[in-house]
Protein backbone atom coordinates (compact mmCIF):
# COMPACT_ATOMS: atom_id res chain seq x y z
CA UNK A 1 0.00 0.00 0.00
CA UNK A 2 1.24 3.68 -0.70
CA UNK A 3 2.81 5.10 1.75
CA UNK A 4 -0.12 7.44 4.08
CA UNK A 5 -0.21 11.47 3.69
CA UNK A 6 1.74 13.03 5.73
CA UNK A 7 -0.81 15.82 6.65
CA UNK A 8 -3.84 13.62 7.42
CA UNK A 9 -2.52 10.49 8.69
CA UNK A 10 -0.62 12.05 11.40
CA UNK A 11 -3.58 13.45 12.41
CA UNK A 12 -5.41 10.38 12.45
CA UNK A 13 -2.12 8.86 14.42
CA UNK A 14 -2.34 11.67 16.69
CA UNK A 15 -6.31 11.19 17.28
CA UNK A 16 -5.38 7.49 18.33
CA UNK A 17 -2.56 8.76 20.38
CA UNK A 18 -4.91 10.98 22.87
CA UNK A 19 -7.09 7.12 22.88
CA UNK A 20 -4.25 5.64 23.94
CA UNK A 21 -3.46 8.35 26.23
CA UNK A 22 0.01 8.58 24.62
CA UNK A 23 1.75 12.01 23.47
CA UNK A 24 1.68 12.17 19.53
CA UNK A 25 4.31 11.54 17.38
CA UNK A 26 5.85 14.05 15.21
CA UNK A 27 6.12 12.09 12.37
CA UNK A 28 6.08 8.39 10.16
CA UNK A 29 9.67 9.12 9.69
CA UNK A 30 10.69 9.09 13.35
CA UNK A 31 13.22 6.25 14.49
CA UNK A 32 11.07 5.60 18.06
CA UNK A 33 9.78 2.53 19.32
CA UNK A 34 6.05 4.23 18.90
CA UNK A 35 6.76 5.85 15.32
CA UNK A 36 7.58 2.60 14.13
CA UNK A 37 4.88 0.82 15.92
CA UNK A 38 2.64 3.60 14.40
CA UNK A 39 3.68 3.36 10.80
CA UNK A 40 3.61 -0.85 10.71
CA UNK A 41 -0.19 -0.45 11.96
CA UNK A 42 -1.79 2.69 10.04
CA UNK A 43 -1.68 0.78 6.51
CA UNK A 44 -3.47 -2.54 8.08
CA UNK A 45 -5.93 -0.19 10.18
CA UNK A 46 -6.74 1.61 7.06
CA UNK A 47 -7.34 -1.56 4.87
CA UNK A 48 -9.03 -3.31 7.58
CA UNK A 49 -11.74 -0.33 7.68
CA UNK A 50 -11.95 -0.02 4.08
CA UNK A 51 -12.87 -3.95 3.46
CA UNK A 52 -15.58 -3.63 6.29
CA UNK A 53 -18.17 -1.41 4.39
CA UNK A 54 -18.78 -0.24 0.73
CA UNK A 55 -17.86 2.95 1.14
CA UNK A 56 -19.10 5.77 -1.33
CA UNK A 57 -16.07 7.62 -1.03
CA UNK A 58 -13.62 4.64 -2.07
CA UNK A 59 -16.11 3.06 -4.73
CA UNK A 60 -15.05 2.78 -8.40
CA UNK A 61 -17.22 1.54 -11.20
CA UNK A 62 -15.23 0.10 -14.22
CA UNK A 63 -15.48 -1.52 -17.32
CA UNK A 64 -13.06 -3.90 -17.67
CA UNK A 65 -11.03 -4.98 -21.26
CA UNK A 66 -10.13 -8.51 -21.35
CA UNK A 67 -6.89 -9.85 -20.39
CA UNK A 68 -4.33 -12.66 -21.78
CA UNK A 69 -3.31 -15.53 -19.48
CA UNK A 70 -0.07 -16.20 -18.65
CA UNK A 71 2.35 -19.04 -20.20
CA UNK A 72 1.86 -21.32 -17.47
CA UNK A 73 -1.89 -20.46 -16.65
CA UNK A 74 -4.77 -22.59 -17.27
CA UNK A 75 -8.19 -21.22 -19.23
CA UNK A 76 -11.27 -22.56 -16.84
CA UNK A 77 -13.72 -23.57 -19.56
CA UNK A 78 -16.80 -22.33 -17.13
CA UNK A 79 -15.21 -19.05 -16.51
CA UNK A 80 -14.14 -18.75 -20.40
CA UNK A 81 -13.56 -14.72 -20.02
CA UNK A 82 -10.18 -13.46 -17.96
CA UNK A 83 -9.78 -10.10 -16.59
CA UNK A 84 -6.85 -7.91 -14.95
CA UNK A 85 -8.16 -7.22 -11.23
CA UNK A 86 -7.43 -3.42 -11.15
CA UNK A 87 -4.62 -2.97 -9.14
CA UNK A 88 -6.11 -0.79 -6.87
CA UNK A 89 -9.14 -3.20 -5.79
CA UNK A 90 -9.09 -4.21 -2.30
CA UNK A 91 -12.39 -5.47 -2.72
CA UNK A 92 -14.73 -6.71 -5.56
CA UNK A 93 -18.49 -5.69 -4.56
CA UNK A 94 -20.37 -6.13 -7.50
CA UNK A 95 -19.39 -8.28 -10.98
CA UNK A 96 -21.46 -8.18 -14.19
CA UNK A 97 -25.04 -8.56 -13.55
CA UNK A 98 -27.01 -10.75 -11.17
CA UNK A 99 -26.42 -13.62 -13.95
CA UNK A 100 -22.78 -13.06 -14.28
CA UNK A 101 -20.48 -16.12 -12.74
CA UNK A 102 -17.42 -15.58 -11.54
CA UNK A 103 -14.14 -15.98 -9.55
CA UNK A 104 -11.03 -13.99 -8.10
CA UNK A 105 -7.75 -15.97 -8.53
CA UNK A 106 -4.99 -13.81 -7.46
CA UNK A 107 -4.56 -10.94 -10.18
CA UNK A 108 -7.09 -12.53 -12.63
CA UNK A 109 -10.72 -12.17 -12.37
CA UNK A 110 -12.39 -14.76 -14.36
CA UNK A 111 -15.79 -14.49 -15.67
CA UNK A 112 -18.74 -16.15 -17.86
CA UNK A 113 -19.91 -12.70 -19.62
CA UNK A 114 -17.54 -11.25 -22.62
CA UNK A 115 -15.96 -8.42 -22.31
CA UNK A 116 -16.29 -5.39 -21.31
CA UNK A 117 -17.10 -6.10 -17.89
CA UNK A 118 -18.49 -4.08 -15.57
CA UNK A 119 -17.32 -4.31 -11.93
CA UNK A 120 -17.47 -2.30 -9.09
CA UNK A 121 -15.07 -2.28 -5.87
CA UNK A 122 -13.46 -0.51 -3.05
CA UNK A 123 -10.53 1.33 -3.83
CA UNK A 124 -7.73 1.82 -1.86
CA UNK A 125 -6.97 5.51 -0.93
CA UNK A 126 -3.74 6.82 -1.03
CA UNK A 127 -5.92 10.25 -0.10
CA UNK A 128 -6.41 10.16 3.64
CA UNK A 129 -7.28 14.07 3.27
CA UNK A 130 -10.88 12.67 1.60
CA UNK A 131 -12.02 10.71 4.20
CA UNK A 132 -15.33 11.26 5.68
CA UNK A 133 -14.62 12.67 9.87
CA UNK A 134 -16.85 9.30 11.29
CA UNK A 135 -14.44 7.11 8.90
CA UNK A 136 -11.77 9.25 9.56
CA UNK A 137 -12.55 8.61 13.40
CA UNK A 138 -12.95 4.71 12.82
CA UNK A 139 -9.45 4.46 11.28
CA UNK A 140 -8.44 5.96 14.40
CA UNK A 141 -9.75 3.85 16.87
CA UNK A 142 -9.42 0.78 14.96
CA UNK A 143 -5.30 1.63 14.74
CA UNK A 144 -5.38 2.82 18.68
CA UNK A 145 -7.02 -1.08 19.08
CA UNK A 146 -4.56 -2.43 17.25
CA UNK A 147 -1.62 -0.85 19.63
CA UNK A 148 -3.75 -0.51 22.78
CA UNK A 149 -1.61 -4.43 24.10
CA UNK A 150 1.41 -3.00 24.16
CA UNK A 151 0.96 0.87 25.53
CA UNK A 152 -2.00 0.09 27.65
CA UNK A 153 -1.48 -1.56 31.13
CA UNK A 154 -5.33 -2.64 32.37
CA UNK A 155 -7.47 -5.07 30.32
CA UNK A 156 -10.35 -2.90 31.36
CA UNK A 157 -8.53 0.41 28.87
CA UNK A 158 -7.97 -2.57 26.18
CA UNK A 159 -11.57 -3.96 26.44
CA UNK A 160 -12.67 -0.14 26.39
CA UNK A 161 -11.29 0.53 23.14
CA UNK A 162 -12.21 -3.02 21.67
CA UNK A 163 -15.65 -1.53 22.35
CA UNK A 164 -14.98 2.13 20.49
CA UNK A 165 -13.46 1.08 17.32
CA UNK A 166 -16.86 -1.33 16.78
CA UNK A 167 -19.14 1.68 17.86
CA UNK A 168 -16.69 4.47 15.47
CA UNK A 169 -16.82 1.65 12.91
CA UNK A 170 -20.66 1.26 13.23
CA UNK A 171 -21.37 5.12 12.95
CA UNK A 172 -19.50 5.34 10.11
CA UNK A 173 -21.01 2.58 8.10
CA UNK A 174 -24.38 4.41 9.01
CA UNK A 175 -23.52 7.68 7.94
CA UNK A 176 -22.39 6.25 4.35
CA UNK A 177 -24.91 3.91 3.70
CA UNK A 178 -27.36 6.54 2.11
CA UNK A 179 -25.73 6.87 -0.38
CA UNK A 180 -27.93 4.96 -3.27
CA UNK A 181 -31.36 5.31 -4.03
CA UNK A 182 -33.99 3.29 -2.88
CA UNK A 183 -34.23 0.68 -5.11
CA UNK A 184 -31.98 -2.09 -6.03
CA UNK A 185 -29.76 -1.63 -8.69
CA UNK A 186 -28.74 -5.01 -9.32
CA UNK A 187 -32.38 -6.57 -10.05
CA UNK A 188 -32.47 -8.66 -7.35
CA UNK A 189 -35.96 -8.20 -5.11
CA UNK A 190 -36.65 -5.43 -3.29
CA UNK A 191 -35.92 -5.00 0.59
CA UNK A 192 -36.40 -2.31 2.74
CA UNK A 193 -33.01 -2.60 4.48
CA UNK A 194 -30.97 -3.68 1.06
CA UNK A 195 -28.45 -0.65 1.38
CA UNK A 196 -27.63 -1.35 4.78
CA UNK A 197 -26.87 -5.38 4.01
CA UNK A 198 -25.01 -4.41 1.00
CA UNK A 199 -22.91 -2.08 2.86
CA UNK A 200 -22.55 -4.33 5.64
Amino acid sequence: MPAPSPIAASTIAAQACRLLELSPISSFADDSEKALAFAEQYPLALAACLERGDWSFASVYVALPAAILGATDAADPRLPTVYEVPGDCLRLREVGDKWTRWRQDRSFLRASDPAPLAVRYTARIEDEASFPATFHDAVAAELARRLAGRWLQTANKVDRLDRLAEAEMKKALRTDARTASEERYDGGADQDDWADEARA
